[in-house]
């Protein structure tokens, strides 16, 4: 976009005039959907420095919980774990997941995004991430200026990264309607940088005429016509499908893992720092919060004041999975509520093979500057944030990166999915 007046009142609405503009609001929008501040969000140089080292922790936890996915399928007595990954996906996902652990042609992602509800307090890893045409938007509003590549030349370098030349043919393949103007927007503003990104709507292109393709969640890429082929093509190492075509990356559960009693060991304490507390909720696990042992009657007695725990669903299942849909926040319900929820979660997994997750909540407030929407004046004013640092985990033994970051913030303990979150791009500036 073009440099703004420095009057901040002008500028921001300068940028969210910039943003509608563009028509790629959620679902048909005719506007951006959010909220817009006059001037990037700041961070310090060590904070930065910090979440580029966590990427080589980010990584270690793909190697490892990989390894451990192998072992699933090799190891009789390790097919439990093997049964939490599958969950009740189903059986034709569930055997294209299986024939490429069977085969060990599962790479590690080459992109994910980490939403942090703190600067290195990740809650999620997303693989490879969704919003991509947002965070292009927001990142044009730095006139230029930002320290990062941006998302459109982070998918071209992941697609260097695993074919060998940013020129590769592309697919972006999308599953879900409301974001259909956003990815539309993201694949054209590829193209216009020399990308040939090109998108495909609950369809598959002919394997003949790309060399990478970034895929929907696996369930949804086996129900298009011409999937097989194409996944055929991906096994005989004809072309990349990224994220890989493991069921790993389609699920939260993954956060989990390095807390789990049985699983504790193959994880470092490093790796166990950058999440809050998580497990899955099971019958047969007692999760260990700050210290203390709890069985699942115990968090549900806690008042509310002390049952600080984001309850979520950790499966693959469309309608759930996305958005902040199926979360809670148990000192937000009442003693019948949290029991409802937690039994749920329980009878869910017992009975159904759904996961779902309880985790220690973070709580933090930023002092966050934005347009107000309804007096169009600037303000100031304590907000939680979900930052989104996207790394790129380069092969061949090169560092990994952030190559675009953008932060939500709402008065609200639920940031995510939320139309009226303030949408800033991160920069380093304190």
């Amino acid at each position: 976009m073009e440099t703004l007046t420095q009057d901040p009142i002008v500028k921001a609405q300068g940028i969210k005039k910039f943003l509608d503009e563009l028509c790629i609001g959620y679902d048909g929008s005719p506007d951006s959907r959010c909220v817009v501040g006059p001037e990037p969000f700041l961070i310090s140089q060590s904070d930065h420095d910090r979440l580029v080292a966590q990427g080589k922790l980010f990584r270690q936890w793909f190697a490892i919980t990989h390894q451990l996915c192998l072992r699933a399928y090799r190891d009789p007595s390790f097919r439990w774990f093997a049964e939490i990954i599958e969950g009740d996906i189903n059986a034709d996902a569930v055997a294209v997941h299986r024939r490429a652990y069977a085969e060990n042609i599962v790479t590690l992602p080459v992109l994910a995004r980490a939403d942090m509800v703190d600067l290195g307090v990740t809650v999620e890893v997303q693989v490879p991430g969704s919003g991509w045409g947002y965070m292009t938007a927001i990142h044009s509003t730095v006139n230029g200026l930002s320290i990062f590549p941006g998302p459109f030349r982070g998918m071209g370098e992941a697609i260097k990264a695993v074919t060998g030349s940013i020129k590769s043919s592309s697919a972006y393949i999308l599953y879900n309607n409301p974001f259909f103007r956003e990815v539309e927007y993201f694949c054209s503003r590829c193209q216009r940088d020399g990308i040939p990104l090109k998108m495909y709507f609950k369809e598959v292109p002919k394997p003949q005429d790309v060399k990478f393709v970034r895929r929907p969640p696996l369930e949804d890429l086996i129900s298009y016509q011409g999937a097989g082929d194409l996944i055929e093509a991906h096994f005989r190492g004809d072309l990349t499908i990224e994220p890989d075509l493991s069921l790993l990356y389609d699920q939260k559960i993954a956060v989990a893992f390095p807390f789990d009693p049985r699983l504790k060991d193959e994880y470092t304490d490093e790796i166990r720092a950058l999440f809050p507390e998580t497990y899955l909720i099971q019958d047969g696990i007692t999760p260990c919060f700050d210290g203390r042992q709890f069985s699942w009657q115990d968090i549900i007695s806690l008042s509310r004041k002390q049952r600080q725990f984001i309850v979520k669903f950790a499966g693959a299942k469309k309608g759930m999975r996305a958005g902040g849909k199926a979360v809670y926040n148990l000192s937000d319900c009442n003693l019948n509520e949290a029991e409802q929820i937690i039994t749920q979660a329980l009878a869910d997994w017992r009975e159904r093979r759904k996961p779902w997750l309880i985790q220690r909540r973070a709580k933090k407030k930023f002092a966050v500057t934005f347009l107000d929407p309804a007096s169009q004046v600037i303000v100031t004013k304590p907000y939680y944030a979900m930052f989104r640092p996207m790394y790129l985990f380069p092969r061949d033994g090169v560092e990994p990166s952030i190559i675009d970051h953008c932060v939500l913030f709402r008065g609200e303990w639920k940031v995510h999915g939320s139309s009226d979150a303030v949408n800033l791009p991160v920069e380093i500036g304190l």
